[in-house]
């Protein structure tokens, strides 16, 4: 702890010495000379004594001319070598920068007053008197102090003048003040500019706009100029260093640029416009801020041209920067569109998407994260609709990982980010989330389908891997862990909380029509016999386990829940789509597709919502006879039966273990499971199993366990009916089966 506490103590110090050490320093010495001033007198009498001859005085009068002259000399030498120093260091920056850097104010004032000091020492053996000595050695001494102290502010500022960090603090600056300048002068002369006329606050729809500012500025049009020779300097300085190699002060010149772009959004105030639907304002186009982003466009090709990757990313960072910086820029207007801010993202995209043919992955891969980062910003002020451009730009350029080999990383990294503006559709407070939502999953669709292009691989399969940031329900980082935090937070909130009602509003937007894209993923997953199968089913069984619980929230009014319930309804019956043919029901049925109906069934019975339950009791049926037909390899059969039988039992009601039998009676008549040897096998199998229900084992099969769960008394004879009716002719016939 006290080791903590030196370090912060010292911590501390530096950050006041950096910001209050020159006057500190000066304060101490002028209180130095001041209370050392007091003792002249005291030194007069001590040195009366010693001077007491002309002789000796004429030895202080030689004294004072050497050191004078030698002052005089040492100053002419120092001031030459550091100012020959400082302009060789910066003679090859914008020639404006370098005329006032080489005559820094600072810098020459130090060293004409140690010029002045010198002479003034050398003057004093002009005026040499015994009565005199003292004060003239207290001048002498300080004199001498001061300008040794002169010679170290002067290397020291030199220092910093060469320092090219310290040049953009000082480009940056001037740029400040300057626009600071002409925002007061604008204030100033307001009244000249004005009608007199105040602003109506209370109606939304007249203007807020301060159109005085806005009259000076359109009659003074060359106030920006500092600024863009400001930006015109750090982009001078940020292609000089990244040529150079130097990336370091590369990327402060790209941050003098941000805060130069954020001193004139201060500056302009409520002066910009703007987009309109049908009318087209000359004022929306803002000059300052075109040509700051065209230069970064020509860096950015500079880059490329070089190959510079460094250069390339650290343009497209600014550019991001620049959104940030230009999303708070008041238009005067609640509910205008961030002009400025989608200006800036255009430009951001269609540099990365000009990055795609020069085979730089990790370029496009920081590109794509700026993109969603953007989009983000964008989300959180204008709202979904301000997402829709950016969001296909990234699903353009996470294609290429289809093409390329070395671009899949690129596709990984462009589905995180829209599984990223996906979950934050859901925690936005604005409204209307279906469009967006819907804009995402088209994309993340496109981006799939093209990716299961490709040949899978058997062990690791290349599509879950790169989709698995949006679909893979087993992943800690994927959308679907993302999702069933925020669903237990929603689940947990109290019956008025407004933001978990804001949230369950977002999610029934959000999984309107996902239905749609979701069948069709699936049925291609399966045509192309992608291990994505199963990624696919379990995303859609884990929505629909979601949508569900949100139905249940205190905070979900009657309304919401009956729409949630009947997007879960539509969701999970895209598993009705799989196709029956063979090949088909073998491949689906490796990925547990029994188990996994099975497990939905009983989920939405336990969340109270029979409707549902016997919607998926209606799939499982029909998955029942579709791949019961066949020798899976699975057991499909008896393991369908046994999950329809422990559904069954699981309603408590005898009406519907009549009902299942029924309808199992109904399909065999309509020549279901038309394989006798199949149905056979099935039925002492199932009679088999019915006489060990008793039997206590590990269960690792969903079904086993609610089978082990359920009332033994009924279970038994219900199965050995149904087996009756699949196979009546091997009725009172068992085989002897284990437990699966």
């Amino acid at each position: 702890m006290i080791w903590q506490q030196l370090y912060r103590t010292r911590f501390r110090f530096l950050v006041w010495r950096q910001r209050h050490g020159a006057v500190a320093v000066a304060i101490i010495l002028l209180a130095l000379i001041g209370l050392s001033g007091f003792g002249v007198p005291a030194l007069q009498e001590l040195l009366n004594p010693i001077f007491a001859t002309e002789a000796e005085l004429a030895s202080l009068r030689s004294f004072l001319v050497t050191l004078g002259g030698a002052l005089v000399g040492a100053a002419a030498i120092v001031s030459s070598l550091v100012l020959f120093a400082m302009q060789v260091n910066v003679e090859r920056m914008p020639h404006g920068l370098f005329r006032r850097l080489s005559a820094d104010r600072r810098l020459l004032s130090a060293f004409a007053a140690t010029f002045f000091l010198a002479v003034i020492i050398a003057s004093l053996s002009l005026n040499v008197g015994q009565q005199r000595v003292g004060a003239i050695l207290f001048i002498t001494f300080w004199g001498t102090v001061i300008v040794l102290g002169l010679f170290l502010y002067g290397y020291r500022r030199a220092l910093i003048l060469v320092n090219p960090a310290q040049q953009l603090k000082m480009v940056v600056r001037q740029a400040q003040r300057e626009l600071q300048a002409w925002a007061r002068r604008a204030k100033r002369a307001a009244p000249l500019f004005s009608d007199g006329s105040q602003p109506n606050q209370s109606d939304p729809y007249s203007s807020q706009h301060d159109l005085t500012r806005a009259a000076y500025f359109q009659v003074n049009r060359g106030w920006t100029e500092g600024a863009q020779r400001g930006v015109r300097y750090a982009v001078s300085f940020a292609r000089r260093y990244a040529e150079q190699g130097d990336h370091e002060v590369s990327a402060v010149a790209m941050n003098a640029i941000v805060a130069i772009n954020a001193a004139y959004i201060e500056a302009k105030g409520k002066t910009f416009f703007a987009n309109q639907l049908m009318f087209d304002n000359p004022l929306t186009s803002d000059g300052f801020i075109n040509d700051t982003l065209e230069h970064l466009r020509q860096t950015a090709r500079i880059g490329v041209t070089r190959g510079d990757e460094q250069q390339i990313e650290q343009t497209l960072r600014v550019i991001a920067s620049l959104v940030r910086v230009y999303i708070s820029i008041d238009y005067a207007n609640p509910h205008a569109s961030n002009t400025h801010a989608h200006l800036a993202a255009g430009y951001l995209s269609g540099e990365v998407e000009r990055i795609v043919p020069h085979n730089m992955p990790d370029v496009l891969m920081e590109g794509v994260r700026l993109m969603g980062q953007c989009a983000e910003m964008l989300l959180a002020m204008e709202g979904p609709q301000g997402i829709a451009t950016v969001v296909q730009k990234i699903g353009i350029v996470s294609c290429v990982g289809a093409a390329r080999e070395d671009y899949r990383p690129v596709t990984s990294t462009g589905v995180e980010q829209l599984a990223r503006l996906s979950f934050e559709l859901l925690q936005t407070n604005k409204r209307e989330v279906q469009f967006a939502a819907q804009g995402i999953r088209e994309t993340v669709k496109l981006i799939a389908k093209l990716f299961m292009a490709l040949p899978d691989t058997p062990l690791m399969s290349i599509h879950s891997a790169y989709l698995a940031p949006y679909y893979s329900a087993t992943s800690t980082q994927g959308l679907a862990v993302r999702l069933s935090q925020l669903v237990n937070l929603v689940a947990d909130a109290p019956e008025g909380d407004l933001n978990a009602r804001q949230v369950i509003v977002n999610f029934e937007e959000w999984a309107d029509g996902m239905y749609q894209t979701e069948k069709d993923l699936l049925l291609y997953a399966i045509e192309k016999r992608s291990q994505f199968t199963f990624d696919m089913i379990n995303w859609i069984t884990t929505v629909t386990t979601m949508l569900i619980a949100l139905s249940n929230a205190a905070a979900c009014d009657v309304h919401a829940q009956e729409k949630l319930r009947k997007h879960a309804a539509w969701l999970i019956a895209v598993l009705s789509w799989v196709p029956d043919d063979e090949e088909t029901v073998k491949f689906v049925e490796i990925f547990q597709m029994t188990e996994t109906l099975f497990k939905a069934a009983v989920d939405a019975r336990r969340r109270g919502c029979p409707e549902l339950a016997e919607d998926i009791d209606k799939i499982l049926l029909s998955w029942t006879f579709k791949a019961g037909r066949y020798q899976t390899g699975w057991a499909t059969l008896e393991k369908s039966v046994y999950a329809l039988a422990t559904l069954a039992l699981l309603a408590n009601d005898a009406e519907a273990e009549a009902q299942l039998k029924k309808k199992i009676n109904s399909r065999m008549k309509a020549g279901g499971l038309p394989d006798k040897e199949l149905r056979d096998s099935a039925a002492l199998k199932i009679r088999g199993r019915a006489a060990s229900l008793y039997r206590n084992g590990h269960w690792s099969s969903a079904i086993e366990h609610g089978m082990a769960q359920s009332d033994h008394q009924r279970l038994q004879p219900l199965l050995e009916e149904i087996a009756d009716i699949i196979s009546p002719e091997t009725m009172g016939q068992a085989a002897n089966v284990g437990i699966y």
